[in-house]
């Protein structure tokens, strides 16, 4: 298997409600901005995203229960926004908040 694993630290700044999918999982869909500083060959480098991230089950109701500006740790995959569209969308497998 291909390997699709990526970690990052960002705040939330935006978390829709908690919905159900058609299966009747928990899902919830948020966005994280992402702010350092990354060593490229011999210079630093700012890096500014937001990301758009999507969590299912028991990840998703814990992290429905966070408060925007929160800041956290996330580890996941990436994959399509959804099949018609190749706009990624982190999947968000794990979190841990950062203090």
């Amino acid at each position: 298997m291909a390997t699709n694993t990526v970690v990052l630290e960002g705040i939330v700044i935006l978390r829709d409600a908690l919905r159900a999918t058609p299966g009747g999982t928990a899902a919830l869909n948020l966005t994280l901005k992402h702010e350092s500083q990354q060593r490229e060959g011999t210079q630093d480098v700012t890096v500014e995203i937001e990301m758009n991230a999507v969590a299912f089950g028991e990840v998703a109701e814990a992290l429905n229960a966070l408060t925007l500006d929160e800041t956290i740790s996330v580890k996941g995959f990436l994959s399509r926004k959804n099949r018609f569209s190749p706009t990624p969308i982190l999947h968000i497998t794990q979190f841990k908040n950062v203090k």
